[in-house]
């Protein structure tokens, strides 16, 4: 189980290669690179800069384990969703460059979730989208995440993919290997559903990585676990009884934010330090349960 993180807010300030530094002197085993919010995913950064990052990441001894592509995957306007499809196919392309097996894309969800007969509509809207990827999967050898949501509009509420029966249905509905699920922790707290409980109902034949992150549980505050709301103990358990074999995966940047850049090293050595805690009691269930 490797411990990794996102380059979106440190790259943003120190550049890639720094941010690779950082997490190798914090104790990171893995990085997981951010398409979303740069200009990543267009064809403005050239092939070369991947293949050269994803050889200064592995003599650092680091590798690339997820990535997260660009969001949100659909528009209420059709010019702008083909523009995010090239986007996001351009980053399923350059993931692969890095050598990464999974890559995160969000379901649609730009309709209001809360209407009759939406959710409905949204699983054939993403059935059709997602098996459009398929080819592009197959060309680079990797496989997409589907993650679980949530939305705002008369306060925090579901979306897509954000109940265990419907995440599960979308992955059965697209009965495809291309296709995993990433469970986001700190998604499941907002709409008050139990980590625990939606990690035991995916089971590992469904759930291949994570979103690890802690909130308050009124917003998506992605901070460091044990900053929130969120029993971290119940969830490492659960993990270890459905016997996970993926990583754990960071996305707490907001953990960062605000902070003088000149201690961002010395934060990001405490959330490996809190990753590797975790892994330790994950290993601690997986053998006393």
């Amino acid at each position: 189980m490797k411990i990794s993180m996102t380059t979106l807010e440190l790259a943003e300030i120190f550049g890639h290669n720094k941010t690779i530094d950082i997490f190798s002197d914090a104790g990171f085993d893995a990085v997981d690179f951010s398409f979303y919010r740069s200009n990543y995913s267009t064809d403005s950064v050239p092939d070369s800069y991947f293949t050269e990052l994803r050889k200064y990441t592995e003599s650092k001894g680091l590798v690339f384990n997820q990535a997260h592509a660009p969001f949100p995957s659909s528009y209420p306007e059709e010019k702008k969703t083909e523009a995010a499809f090239v986007q996001i196919t351009n980053s399923l392309r350059k993931a692969s460059l890095l050598g990464i097996p999974h890559i995160v894309v969000h379901p649609c969800k730009h309709l209001e979730y809360d209407d009759d007969g939406i959710p409905e509509k949204l699983f054939e809207m993403n059935m059709k989208f997602y098996k459009s990827l398929i080819p592009y999967c197959e060309e680079y050898g990797i496989k997409v995440a589907l993650e679980n949501m949530w939305h705002r509009t008369r306060g925090v509420s579901h979306s897509t993919c954000s109940r265990p029966e419907e995440f599960v249905k979308y992955l059965k509905g697209l009965s495809s290997d291309c296709f995993v699920g990433c469970l986001d922790i700190g998604h499941t707290e907002l709409v008050k559903e139990k980590s625990d409980d939606f990690i035991r109902y995916m089971g590992n034949e469904n759930l291949k990585c994570l979103h690890v992150h802690d909130v308050d549980g009124i917003c998506d505050s992605h901070t460091l676990p044990y900053l929130g709301v969120i029993n971290w103990e119940k969830v490492m358990k659960a993990l270890a009884q459905i016997d996970y074999k993926g990583d754990l995966t960071f996305e707490a940047g907001m953990f960062f934010m605000k902070k003088p850049p000149e201690l961002l090293p010395s934060y990001a050595k405490l959330m490996a330090e809190t990753g590797k805690f975790l892994r330790a009691r994950f290993e601690y269930y997986r053998t006393n349960n």
